[in-house]
């Protein structure tokens, strides 16, 4: 998260997905790390207003005193259990990423899987240049090279995503119920699921597919 992009038309998309899905029971114990690139810049109520564009509480911003890019000492200041999204500048690294505060690598959000056991975890994409679902694709590959099974759930547009990802498949999927209850028949083009347990096969196709592989 940047501050130049703080306010933007798509946190109040993100506020309104993550306020559906708690009040749903889908999101519990919920916390969000917005993976600032400017702490410095960032005022209290710049924080306080990340929160109410989300429509989370205060408390549930994860702040942090190391900077991004030492990962090490950043990732074990997360010491929340739950439930969590992250907000990088790009989304998932899945080839060399430059520079590296703008990106979550696939064995961080694989280390977050294991540190809580059965957490959903939501990761921002933004996409550039290609379909939004081979982008989803490639990041889930990915991801699948670092973790031996999961389930995951993709909320897509023509420029960003919003990737839900859990070790319990079944959590992922009611995501996805959840999604598709929101959206009719609108989340058939919209929402994606799938799950892995040793090797992951493209699901990319000319629009999203939603039924279970």
């Amino acid at each position: 998260m940047n501050l130049d992009y703080l306010g933007d038309a798509l946190d109040h998309w993100k506020g309104s997905l993550f306020q559906y899905l708690q009040t749903e029971g889908i999101l519990r114990d919920f916390a969000v790390d917005p993976m600032v690139t400017d702490r410095k810049k960032w005022t209290e109520d710049d924080f306080v207003l990340f929160a109410r564009l989300l429509h989370i509480k205060r408390r549930q911003i994860i702040r942090h005193e190391a900077p991004l890019t030492a990962r090490g000492h950043y990732l074990a200041e997360i010491a929340h259990k739950g439930d969590l999204f992250l907000d990088p500048d790009t989304g998932i690294a899945t080839k060399g990423a430059s520079p590296i505060a703008k990106y979550v690598k696939p064995r961080e959000v694989a280390a977050l899987l294991h540190s809580a056991g059965g957490r959903v975890l939501a990761v921002y994409q933004h996409v550039r240049a290609q379909k939004t679902c081979a982008r989803v694709d490639g990041c889930v590959a990915a991801i699948a090279k670092e973790i031996d099974a999961a389930g995951w759930c993709s909320y897509e547009s023509s420029t960003v995503a919003m990737l839900f990802l859990c070790s319990d498949a079944t959590r992922a999927q009611e995501v996805w119920s959840a999604l598709h209850r929101l959206l009719g028949r609108h989340g058939e083009r919209r929402v994606r699921f799938g799950k892995w347990e040793a090797r992951l096969t493209s699901r990319c196709s000319g629009r999203a597919r939603s039924a279970r592989r």
